[in-house]
């Protein structure tokens, strides 16, 4: 096999004459065989290590199966807006860490609840851990001398304090689990877990759980659309609560996205600059590639693709 450590080819070369070879109507094995792999198999595997986007690696090709309509192209980007550089999201990893500790720390208390279910009322006792004192005379003095053995005491003290014991609290009913449950849950779910694993490990009887309740579990946690009677889901809720964190907002309808030849003339254009190229140069050198609805890059295109600084590398 000629399969290749990143190392050993050139990524940007390879790629632009995938991409480039693509658009003039190339077959795979062409390709292949003008890199020098000795298979297309082997020429996807290599595209694999470089974590490239599943378009630009390549299907396999199915056998006897029935290829999946094309999908119409996306609208095209008219305006990609002015550049500005974001904060790194490095600055809040204490602040993560912290929650994150915090939410672990809690967790650990989750094993000492006690919690029914009464129709649709959740039923609770909470617990908290909170300082203790423990009198002296609460022991007799053989119980008493292996306390102060255990913690260090003197026979003499009146007795002492346990900062860390768990405590009982009167809970409360209510329509749903503690606030502390649902978010241990969400941040499980955002974090790509395995929501039939949780039915398995929370839910009383999860060989109940039908088809439909599933279903609906995946839509509120996957679900990307807004149907009659559904909400946005937790990760949409999620994406949007970030976007607005971090300094965009958030509007109704879903704005163009970035065309796959778009992307690809990004990532070329990002790899000439390096190589110091002006944006003219670049758009004299894309003359022959075509956005999805036909027409030429502009330089006006090449400097707002540029911009976005993509790479494959």
């Amino acid at each position: 096999m000629s399969v290749a450590e990143p190392t050993e080819r050139d990524v940007n070369y390879t790629l632009a004459v995938v991409f480039l070879l693509r658009c003039k109507g190339f077959s795979e094995e062409e390709i292949a065989k003008r890199l020098n792999f000795d298979s297309v198999e082997d020429m996807r595997v290599q595209l694999e290590n470089w974590m490239l986007p599943g378009w630009l690696v390549g299907t396999k090709p199915n056998s006897g199966k029935k290829r999946n309509r094309e999908k119409s192209p996306p609208p095209r980007l008219r305006y990609l807006g002015p550049r500005k550089d974001l904060p790194p999201a490095g600055n809040a990893t204490e602040l993560f860490r912290e929650r994150l500790e915090a939410l672990l720390e809690s967790a650990e208390l989750l094993k000492h609840v006690d919690e029914s279910l009464h129709g649709r009322y959740f039923a609770r006792t909470d617990v908290e851990r909170a300082p203790v004192f423990y009198p002296r005379e609460h022991y007799s003095k053989e119980e008493w001398d292996k306390v102060c053995e255990q913690h260090g005491l003197s026979p003499d003290d009146k007795g002492f304090w346990d900062a860390n014991v768990v405590i009982r609290l009167p809970g409360e009913l209510a329509l749903s689990p503690s606030e502390l449950e649902a978010t241990l849950i969400s941040v499980y779910a955002l974090a790509g877990g395995q929501m039939d694993s949780l039915l398995d490990a929370l839910h009383p009887d999860p060989s109940s759980v039908g088809a439909e309740t599933r279903a609906k579990i995946h839509q509120l946690v996957e679900g990307s659309r807004r149907g009659k009677g559904t909400g946005d889901s937790l990760k949409v809720l999620a994406r949007q609560l970030a976007t607005l964190i971090r300094g965009s907002g958030v509007k109704r309808g879903r704005p163009p996205e970035i065309s796959k030849m778009d992307y690809a003339v990004a990532s070329i254009t990002t790899k000439y600059r390096k190589d110091g190229l002006s944006d003219e140069e670049i758009t004299s050198k894309v003359a022959h590639l075509k956005r999805e609805d036909g027409t030429q890059y502009t330089i006006k295109d090449i400097t707002e693709l540029g911009n976005l600084n993509l790479s494959w590398s």
